[in-house]
C-alpha cells in the first residue's frame, strides 16, 4: 500500500536512525544494551538493536523500540505488518516482530513460549515469536484477544543466523490474521486480536541466558491500513 487519502501507511527504511518523533527506543537495565542506532554500512539504510549480556532474562537484556503512539486498528482493514529482519544469532535468545496495544514507557514481551505454553503478557498483541525456551526453536506465530489466547502456533519455518527473513502478517476487519515468512504462507489465526484496539508497531530482541550480547538488523518496517470515511478510527 502507498499513502494515499484512501490508505495510512508508515514505510521506515532507517537511512537516517531512528525518525524523531515516530519511534520510542527502550532498554533493559544491562549496561551493554544499545541504543537503536543506524548500520555503518548499512546501504540503504539498516537498524541495529543490541541486547544486553546480562544473561539474567528479558528484563535485563532486551532492546526494543515501538512507535510513539497507537495508531493502528484491524477494525478499518486492510491492516499490515511487514519487516525484513536479521538475527546474529538462534541461541539462548527471543524476539517479536508484529502489533502490540502497549507503547514502549517500559518493556513488554507481549508473548513467551516455554516448552510448548505461550504466555501472553499483553492484552492484546499479535505476532511473530522466537524464543528458544520453546520445544522447537522456529519462528511462532501468536495472538491475543482481550487477553485470551488465539490458537498460537509454530510456523513451521526456522530463522538462520545472519540471514535475513521477510516477516508479513495482515488483519481482516474480525481480528483474523494471516501470516507470511519470505512469502509463503505459514499460518492463520482466528481471533488474534480485538478489532478495534488501538495498536503500535513493535520489534524486540534479547538474550535469555547466556552472558553474550547478539542484534538484530531491521531493513524495513511497512505498516499499513485502510483509512476510515471521515479520516478517524472506525
Amino acid at each position: 500500500s502507498l499513502p494515499s487519502p484512501n490508505h495510512v501507511v508508515l514505510f521506515d527504511d532507517f537511512e537516517s536512525g531512528l525518525a524523531t518523533g515516530r519511534w520510542l527506543a527502550t532498554e533493559g537495565t544491562d549496561s551493554a544494551t544499545s541504543d537503536a542506532a543506524i548500520l555503518a554500512g548499512g546501504i540503504g539504510g539498516v537498524l541495529r538493536l543490541t541486547t544486553g549480556d546480562a544473561g539474567t532474562g528479558l528484563a535485563a537484556d532486551t532492546e526494543q523500540i515501538t512507535q510513539n503512539q497507537l495508531m493502528w486498528q484491524a477494525s478499518n482493514g486492510g491492516l499490515a505488518f511487514q519487516t525484513r529482519v536479521k538475527l546474529s544469532a538462534i541461541t539462548t535468545c527471543w524476539a517479536f516482530f508484529g502489533f502490540t496495544d502497549t507503547v514502549a514507557a517500559a518493556l513488554e514481551a507481549p508473548f513467551t513460549v516455554s516448552g510448548g505454553t505461550f504466555t501472553a503478557n499483553a492484552d492484546n498483541a499479535v505476532g511473530f515469536l522466537f524464543d528458544t525456551g520453546a520445544t522447537v526453536d522456529d519462528i511462532k506465530i501468536c495472538g491475543v484477544k482481550a487477553t485470551v489466547k488465539a490458537a498460537n502456533a509454530s510456523s513451521g519455518v526456522a530463522f538462520v543466523a545472519a540471514e535475513y527473513a521477510t516477516l508479513r502478517i495482515e488483519l481482516d476487519t474480525s481480528g483474523n490474521a494471516h501470516f507470511f515468512i519470505n512469502g509463503l504462507f505459514v499460518g492463520y489465526l482466528a481471533d488474534a486480536i480485538t478489532a478495534a484496539t488501538d495498536l503500535t508497531a513493535i520489534m524486540a530482541v534479547s538474550k535469555l541466558s547466556v552472558a553474550a550480547s547478539m542484534t538484530v538488523d531491521i531493513d524495513y518496517v511497512h505498516v499499513a491500513m485502510n483509512r476510515a470515511a471521515d479520516g478517524g478510527a472506525v
